[in-house]
């Protein structure tokens, strides 16, 4: 019980850094409350972004729905994040890859600041695919990824359906004209 109070605790102070690193929400959920649905790995694989088989942090190249189930079902707690931008339809591609990167370096940090109160297994999960090098290793030869400790796959990737687990947290979900909208996940042991 102690163990559990303490994990809230800590959970509540990571909310509170992710809102002073920049998100607009942190808001922790029951790992339990995370909705999986293969239709999502299905619109990966539909390729519409280019990235499926080419970049490391996208399908096949990252767990199936079986391990991301597994993987839940070993975690309690979870914080998701959102950052909000308002954007002009022009603006809308150059400030989403710019949040982008921005939640994944917050998602990296909040991951080691878990670890240092003790949860070693914390982890995160960012949102769209990985852009942190121009051109993944993963893109004509599979190859080793270049910055492991900063790349993480996208909720999409590991078959999270991000509109359905923000509206079990509360949050707003779905695509609000003029503004940009990123989701991303810490899970937390």
């Amino acid at each position: 019980m102690a163990k559990t109070a303490q994990t809230i605790k800590n959970l509540l102070a990571l909310a509170e850094t992710a809102k002073a690193k920049g998100c607009c929400e942190a808001e922790p959920l029951l790992a339990r409350d995370i909705i999986v649905d293969p239709r999502v790995r299905l619109k990966c694989r539909l390729n519409q972004c280019g990235q499926y088989g080419r970049n490391l942090m996208c399908p096949p190249n990252v767990w199936d729905l079986t391990e991301t189930s597994a993987v839940l079902s070993r975690y309690t707690f979870s914080l998701l994040l959102q950052i909000t931008r308002l954007s002009e339809p022009a603006d809308y591609r150059a400030v989403f890859d710019r949040e982008k990167l921005a939640l994944n370096t917050i998602i990296v940090s909040l991951e080691q600041a878990a670890f240092h109160y003790g949860h070693s297994l914390a982890v995160g999960l960012v949102c769209g695919h990985c852009q942190l090098c121009p051109d993944c290793a993963g893109r004509d030869l599979p190859a080793a990824c270049r910055r492991p400790e900063e790349a993480r796959p996208s909720l999409e990737a590991v078959g999270i359906d991000v509109e359905k687990t923000c509206s079990a947290a509360g949050l707003p979900s779905g695509f609000v004209p003029g503004h940009v909208t990123l989701t991303g996940l810490l899970l937390v042991d």
